[in-house]
């Protein structure tokens, strides 16, 4: 493979990146879920909730041994790149090791953090004791019913009881820190971004099976994609108003 050539895939990787095939409707559409691509949903969910449990755990323990959070980050790694070379035919084996990678991710986020922002492990538990409460909730009312409409909205309450508890600490002035009101925007964001992604999950779902296990650890590598095709749709349908 010459250099031309190699460039030509490099070229077309970032515009499969970028260039998701759901539109606008897909992101509006709010119709019942099938059986089976509920099924799937709720595969992701689990995965996703296990894996920020495992994370927190991993966080919390870095958090009360001060472990050497950056000796983690390199059994992170090792564990992805053994999840990526296992077989899809072993599940189990392949659920356990991403439980494994998920827990080493949370053993070094605290380091990681710090090291880059100067953020307080403290800050950084808080988040993910938010989002992974946030996840669980999102998981209990898929579980409980197969309306978008209920499993979003029940989304939508979490961010306002978010949003309630900050205002609450702000009024009465109990450590409200700007890292604090930072942490706090960014979990409600991210629920957002959950709801968004959740919709790319039921799309994809209408045309073949997913890999709930390689989907929950795409969360964050699909995060950039998938808001720039938001926001480009949310332009075009923009225009297409005023038009």
């Amino acid at each position: 493979m010459n250099f031309s050539e190699m460039k030509d895939q490099g070229i077309n990787g970032v515009n499969w990146y970028f260039n998701r095939n759901w539109n606008r409707d897909d992101v509006m559409n709010m119709d019942e879920i099938s059986d089976e691509v509920h099924s799937t949903l709720k595969m992701v969910y689990l995965s996703l909730f296990c894996a920020m449990v495992s994370i927190t755990c991993g966080s919390t323990l870095q958090w009360i041994l001060i472990a050497a959070g950056k000796y983690s980050v390199h059994y992170y790694v090792a564990n992805l790149i053994l999840l990526y070379l296992t077989p899809p035919e072993r599940v189990n084996m392949r659920v356990v090791i991403s439980m494994l990678a998920a827990y080493s991710f949370g053993s070094s986020v605290g380091f990681i953090f710090n090291y880059l922002f100067k953020v307080e492990q403290r800050f950084v538990l808080r988040l993910l004791v938010g989002i992974t409460i946030g996840i669980g909730n999102l998981l209990y009312q898929a579980i409980k019913t197969k309306d978008r409409r209920e499993i979003y909205t029940g989304c939508l309450k979490y961010c306002i009881v978010i949003a309630v508890s900050i205002i609450a600490r702000f009024i009465l002035e109990t450590d409200t820190t700007l890292q604090m009101i930072v942490i706090h925007t960014v979990l409600i964001l991210f629920m957002g971004y959950l709801v968004i992604y959740s919709q790319e999950i039921l799309y994809d779902a209408n045309f073949g099976d997913i890999d709930f296990v390689i989907c929950t650890f795409t969360v964050f590598y699909h995060f950039p994609g998938i808001m720039i095709h938001t926001i480009r749709l949310y332009l075009q349908g923009e225009q297409e108003e005023q038009n």
